[in-house]
């Protein structure tokens, strides 16, 4: 058998070492990115149903009592994410829930001062839902939902069933929520 002492220096090629073989850590690392992966994608998807619902529910005659109560409980307190995401002056997703044509250039002052006083309460509660809308916005936070977050999802749930089952949380949210389910076993 021949072999090289200074491959470099002579041009040859170093073979490569040959890979480790996988051991079962390994195999449950790779089984956990999946899942990471699959649940990421599943929560993005899952943005779309959620919030064609919240303007289906903004474009009612009448908002739901519970959704009334929801967005002025949370415009009386001002939770942190709601005063960060006002701070921030994003009036697209707003413009979206109201109905607006081209909610990328829609003008709300205009469209306050031409809303009927019987809808204020409607755009309340699609400010409130915005905000919402962009705390839970990023891929990851089905892994550790807060308590907040997980209000704002389970009101939709409930406001879905009493909507004659029109609107249902995804699989991953549904997973994502469940330790923060209220015990009906009392």
């Amino acid at each position: 058998m021949w072999h090289c002492s200074d491959p470099a220096a002579h041009g040859h090629k170093v073979r490569p070492q040959p890979k480790k073989p996988r051991t079962e850590q390994d195999e449950q690392r790779a089984e956990e990115r999946r899942k990471v992966i699959a649940c990421n994608r599943a929560w993005k998807a899952a943005a779309g149903p959620r919030q064609d619902f919240v303007a289906r529910l903004v474009r009612q005659k009448t908002l739901p009592d519970a959704a009334r109560v929801f967005a002025q409980e949370i415009v009386l307190t001002v939770p942190y994410f709601y005063s960060s995401w006002t701070d921030k002056h994003e009036s697209e997703t707003v413009a979206r829930f109201l109905g607006i044509k081209e909610p990328e250039h829609a003008d709300l002052t205009e469209t306050a001062a031409q809303l009927p006083k019987a809808r204020v309460v409607n755009a309340l509660f699609a400010h409130v839902a915005a905000a919402c809308e962009h705390d839970i916005r990023e891929p990851r936070t089905w892994s550790n939902l807060n308590v907040r977050q997980a209000r704002y999802l389970l009101l939709l749930e409930a406001l879905g069933q009493d909507d004659n089952g029109s609107y249902r949380l995804s699989e991953v949210e549904d997973e994502a929520v469940a330790r923060h389910r209220p015990d009906t076993a009392a």
